[in-house]
């Protein structure tokens, strides 16, 4: 790839995809937060659905207990009328007919004393035959009583319901059973009155009431929302009061909207914002590469000035080999300077990597570079000591190795200044470059200077480049720095 390929712009395709990958990013928090809106909408939904619940619970336990108190009075009335009749030492069999036939043959009376019916007395002719067999349910009823049991329910007749209460005490023949039952022609009106004074209080409710046996005996008010039933107790027990006219809570879609709305603004305005950074560092990265090219430019015209009269001078240095040896070096730094210069532009590239990748005696090559720096080092007051167990080719980066070679040994020359060992090995296709400085003077803290300069920190950069990696540490007395990337044997 050409120097001007790698500055081209992204296509607008590729631009419309990274903000559609980043839109989706930000999607996703703001999909869990709508969701918990949501389940916040619906637990509120529940908590106005269980309120109007109990509310209607609570007025149809009202009109319940209305209900129950106004059939309560009246059997309590009847039983008070029989109790009256049976007062009646001379004819009491007599005044309870009486009775019975005030109520219109709307009372049903049962009495047993032991395994004998007092009333109604077993003579055919004295009872009504519509009255006998409404008292057989009654019969019955008293056939399952026991001892101190009293038992209240209804039962049904082609005439109608029939509400009965019944007693029992006493075992044997000293056994007492008295049962009445009323129509739900005695019952009824009373119990509507009733309902209806209650009802008429609750202007906004509808209700309905259903007997034991599904049939509607009684409805106040109209409602086009769904009733609510429920079982009554007492005397009404079995009865079902179905009310309607709570507020229904809704599912109400202007909810949704108002905790979409925001979440989706809030949506927007990230996308908008992310790619208007992403614009901005791209037009940033763009002006960097630009100076970094214009910079290149520029230093590698005096870079070849300087390479031009380093060979000059080398070419009038006949008979100076030592000088001639400096032209050299000098011609070696310029050529790794032109070098630095060029991978401004492209570094950081992977596609640079396999260029760089060469076959090479890594120990040939760090001799080599190491002679280079004799004379800096020799200023400096160090030396190195080069020990070498991979002096076979292999293929790795070798501008890569250079620089760290380089890094390592000049952070050891600028911070503990003398003997500096330095070895190459090359194991299962990781080549390993150590450098050991032996310390400084005994009051120099090196612990923070060394692990934080900018060497080192270069160094780890190319090391991660190639696939390998770095570590700091002591050597007892000194530092051990220790650097590998990846190397192949010439063979592969």
């Amino acid at each position: 790839m050409t120097q001007a390929n790698a500055n081209i712009p992204a296509r607008p395709r590729e631009k419309w995809t990274a903000t559609a990958r980043q839109a989706l990013l930000y999607a996703l928090p703001l999909a869990f937060v709508a969701l918990l809106g949501v389940q916040w909408l619906d637990a509120d939904f529940i908590m106005l659905r269980e309120s109007a619940q109990k509310q209607s619970a609570q007025i149809a336990n009202q009109l319940g207990e209305v209900g129950a108190r106004a059939v309560t009075s009246l059997a309590t009335v009847a039983w008070a009328d029989v109790e009256l009749a049976e007062a009646d030492g001379l004819n009491p069999s007599t005044r309870l007919w009486q009775v019975v036939y005030g109520y219109n043959l709307g009372l049903l009376v049962l009495q047993r004393k032991g395994d004998r019916t007092t009333f109604p007395p077993e003579d055919p002719l004295a009872m009504p035959k519509m009255w006998e067999e409404k008292l057989r349910a009654l019969i019955d009823v008293a056939d399952l009583l026991r001892e101190g049991d009293k038992l209240n329910g209804w039962f049904p007749h082609i005439s109608g319901e029939y509400y009965f209460e019944c007693r029992r005490d006493g075992e044997g023949a000293a056994r007492n059973e008295n049962c009445i039952a009323l129509s739900s022609r005695q019952i009824f009106p009373t119990l509507f009155a009733a309902l209806d004074a209650t009802a008429s209080h609750l202007p906004q409710w509808s209700f309905r009431l259903r007997d034991p046996f599904d049939r509607i005996v009684w409805r106040h008010g109209e409602s086009p929302t769904i009733h609510q039933s429920f079982m009554l107790s007492g005397a009404l027990h079995n009865f079902a009061l179905e009310v309607a006219g709570a507020p229904a809570p809704k599912r109400d879609i202007l909810g949704r909207l108002a905790l979409a709305a925001p979440l989706a603004l809030v949506w927007l305005l990230l996308v908008f914002q992310s790619r208007r950074a992403k614009n901005a560092l791209l037009a940033e990265s763009a002006a960097r590469a630009a100076l970094a090219t214009r910079l290149s430019h520029d230093l590698r015209t005096p870079l070849a000035n300087l390479k031009l009269y380093a060979e000059l001078i080398s070419r009038k240095a006949a008979g100076a080999p030592e000088l001639d040896r400096y032209c050299k070096v000098l011609t070696e730094e310029v050529d790794r300077l032109d070098l630095l210069a060029g991978e401004t532009i492209f570094r950081g590239e992977r596609r640079r990597e396999a260029a760089q990748k060469t076959y090479q005696d890594p120990c040939a090559l760090a001799q080599k570079i190491l002679a280079r720096y004799e004379k800096l080092l020799a200023a400096s007051g160090a030396h190195c000591e080069l020990s070498c167990a991979a002096a076979i080719s292999l293929r790795f980066d070798t501008v890569a190795f250079e620089r760290i070679l380089i890094n390592l040994v000049d952070n050891a020359r600028k911070y503990a200044p003398g003997p500096i060992k330095v070895s190459i090995d090359w194991r299962d296709g990781v080549l390993a470059l150590a450098v050991r400085d032996f310390g400084a003077t005994a009051s120099e803290d090196r612990s923070v200077k060394p692990s934080h300069g900018m060497g080192l920190a270069i160094v780890q950069e190319l090391t991660r480049a190639n696939g390998g990696g770095f570590s700091l540490s002591g050597a007892d007395p000194g530092l051990c720095a220790t650097a590998t990337i990846k190397a192949e044997p010439e063979s592969t």
